[in-house]
């Protein structure tokens, strides 16, 4: 054994002495698993392969339980989670106790910067691009604009100022945080740059238009609370004469209604494995009687009752509520309240109506991102935070408690700013439930901590952004973890 081992040494001696001499550069091989910009960027076909892969990283398939409900409800005082192996999970951002190790958050973070380094590699390459029209050139590269700057505006929405990577040409591996500032005079600059040259209808749902540019601008802009410009944002969405609320609140989010002119951007869904809206599944409770191509989950998504009861006994919107319900057994089921008024907080948000032509859980109904009653109401906060509630703020108010069926307000109910502020809030937790904005208003009306402490939860002034992934601070020794997580 120990000649034969002396026997391979020598063979493994011999052979690289024979190499070694040739060793002058390194071995250029011909790559086959990466695409050639120079090549495929040439042509419409091409790029719209980069744009569809980038979108497919901006939408939340595969990620809608993250952004639309762990991330953006469970935290709030309409909703939270029970059952299945999901709990695991949810419990943690139901009650304040997540940290930077949790897989959501490098999850969400990973797949916002693909969406960005996409829409990069379209952006480093466009200016050699000469077999498209100048226009349609153009708007192509808005295109690419607006999902890089839509991924931002994630991003910052979880964790604020990220690194800004402009292009897949940098060789700076470790990119540091920018300003709040430069942060958002990137993310303003280029939603603006992208609504210029989008056009306002698009041959497929979910790709950009003019008016989904300026939504996102004017979301980013009334989270950051510049009101004057979120004034001047909302006047082009709506001189655009393209969107209105639809007439019946309760019947928007079926899909036989999901071609209206509310939704302004959506994420579309297929009844598809993979492609399908997966809410009702986590929605429908035990044993509830579904039909046989449906799902039902282990995992509960549950509304506090405190929330389904604050609504007007002739709001609409209630309507969208299952509060009771006869089992497949026959048993009556109470999920708003026991037998004694005890508060059970299980009542269930059927808004996203499910689908009859669903695949197990895959639903396809289209998750809207920002709609035309979102517009409306940013509007009025944004005056009410200049002028006051007298006027317009009181107008936009009202269309939207109309479209409900609900009493319309006067100056008399809403006299002051602080009256009207803290009333659309409330509003705003009405029209937009199960949409994954509830947190986000109560981060921006300074809310966030203070009624998550009257639910006895743990809650701490930092918990207002989640923390960096762990998995990218140990990648980059130039990021700085958001205060209240070192």
């Amino acid at each position: 054994m120990k000649r034969m081992t002396n026997y391979y040494r020598l063979l493994l001696g011999a052979f690289v002495a024979l190499i070694c001499p040739a060793c002058e550069s390194f071995l250029e091989e011909e790559v086959y698993t990466e695409y050639d910009p120079s090549k495929l960027l040439q042509t419409e076909e091409g790029i719209n392969s980069v744009l569809v892969s980038a979108y497919g990283e901006l939408q939340f398939k595969g990620n809608i339980r993250e952004f639309n409900h762990t991330f953006a409800e469970f935290p709030t005082d309409i909703a939270l989670e029970s059952g299945g192996g999901f709990e695991r999970e949810a419990i943690l951002f139901v009650n304040f106790q997540w940290d930077d190790s949790h897989a959501f958050f490098s999850n969400s973070w990973s797949k916002m910067y693909r969406a960005i380094r996409n829409a990069n590699s379209l952006l480093d390459n466009a200016s050699a691009v000469t077999a498209i029209p100048e226009q349609r050139l153009a708007e192509l590269i808005g295109e690419a604009r607006f999902i890089r700057a839509a991924a931002y505006f994630h991003l910052y929405d979880l964790f604020g100022p990220v690194p800004l990577i402009t292009t897949t040409e940098t060789l700076d591996m470790e990119p540091r945080r920018p300003t709040e500032e430069a942060f958002a005079e990137f993310v303003t600059t280029e939603l603006r740059e992208a609504a210029n040259v989008l056009p306002p209808i698009q041959d497929l749902k979910g790709k950009a238009t003019k008016g989904a540019a300026l939504a996102y601008l004017c979301k980013f802009l009334l989270n950051t609370k510049q009101w004057e410009q979120v004034v001047d944002v909302t006047e082009e969405i709506i001189s655009l004469n393209r969107y209105a609320l639809f007439p019946t609140i309760e019947e928007l989010f079926t899909v036989d209604n999901e071609n209206n002119s509310e939704f302004i951007f959506v994420h579309p869904y297929l009844p598809l494995s993979g492609n399908g809206n997966t809410y009702m599944a986590h929605a429908f409770p035990p044993n509830y009687p579904v039909l046989p191509n449906w799902e039902n989950y282990g995992a509960q998504y549950r509304s506090y009752t405190s929330f389904v009861k604050s609504f007007h006994p002739d709001d609409r919107r209630g309507l969208m509520f299952v509060n009771e319900y006869t089992d497949t057994q026959g048993k009556q089921v109470l999920l708003l309240e026991d037998g004694a008024g005890k508060p059970l907080d299980n009542a269930r948000s059927f808004k996203f109506v499910p689908d009859p032509a669903a695949i197990a859980a895959f639903h396809g109904n289209d998750c809207p991102i920002i709609r035309y009653a979102d517009i409306l109401l940013s509007r009025a906060e944004a005056l009410n935070e200049l002028n006051g509630p007298d006027g317009e703020p009181l107008d936009l108010l009202n269309q939207i408690r109309e479209r409900a069926g609900v009493p319309l307000l006067t100056l008399d109910d809403l006299p002051t700013e602080e009256a009207f502020r803290d009333h659309l809030l409330q509003e705003r937790a009405w029209e937009f439930f199960s949409e994954g904005l509830r947190r986000q208003d109560l981060v921006r009306h300074g809310k966030l901590i203070e009624l998550a402490r009257q639910r006895g939860k743990q809650a701490m002034p930092h918990h207002v952004r989640y923390p960096i992934p762990r998995r990218e601070l140990e990648a980059n020794s130039n990021l700085i973890q958001n205060e209240g997580y070192e």
